[in-house]
């Protein structure tokens, strides 16, 4: 999952939140002093992972796009869903997904403490980047994928994730909603999202 699907996730838990949200971006020694909340959000985010990756749905996803991704195609398809539950967001969410997002970059900030100084470096940036919305549209999709073809380490074909998307857009629409509602279930061992 990408950014916005682990922030709806934490289910306006604050302190789930900024640990969801720092998991990717800290080690070991980045926790020693943080409270018990957040490193459940930590847990969380992990939790989140393992279960999206052995997800029959998300397999079934990423098979049919790793004809053009290739080894890559779990990290476009963490994007393609990021892009769906956007424009579904309706159904998994009763808030504006605008009024999430503020909502969102306001409890980041006020938490930046929290944060390994990168990620404090960072963060103004990715907010005023909209980073939450960076799948939205079609056109911020595609940018997207251009910055991830730029760090990416190997060759890849991120440059035609978002055609491979629309290629395949009943069928992976279908997988993400086959998805979704599992996932949402999933993290109520944690908190409850509805």
């Amino acid at each position: 999952m990408n950014f916005l699907a682990h922030m709806l996730l934490s289910c306006k838990d604050s302190n789930l939140l900024v640990g969801n949200f720092m998991a990717d971006f800290i080690n070991n020694s980045d926790k020693k002093g943080l409270n018990s909340q957040i490193l459940e959000g930590i847990n969380l985010h992990k939790s989140i992972d393992h279960f999206t990756d052995n997800h029959q749905a998300v397999k079934e996803a990423i098979k049919l796009i790793r004809p053009s991704q290739g080894k890559y195609a779990p990290v476009t398809i963490d994007i393609l869903f990021d892009y769906i539950l956007t424009q579904e967001w309706n159904k998994y969410s009763t808030h504006h997904l605008k009024e999430f997002t503020v909502s969102t970059y306001r409890t980041l900030q006020s938490n930046a403490h929290h944060y390994p100084a990168k990620l404090q470096e960072m963060l103004p940036r990715m907010i005023a980047d909209d980073f939450l919305l960076s799948c939205a549209t079609e056109e911020r999709l595609i940018t997207t994928f251009q910055r991830v073809k730029r760090r990416a380490k190997f060759d890849n074909n991120f440059e035609s994730g978002h055609e491979a998307m629309f290629d395949n857009f009943d069928s992976l629409n279908q997988l993400f909603h086959d998805f979704f509602p599992d996932i949402m279930l999933h993290v109520q061992e944690y908190c409850d999202c509805n």
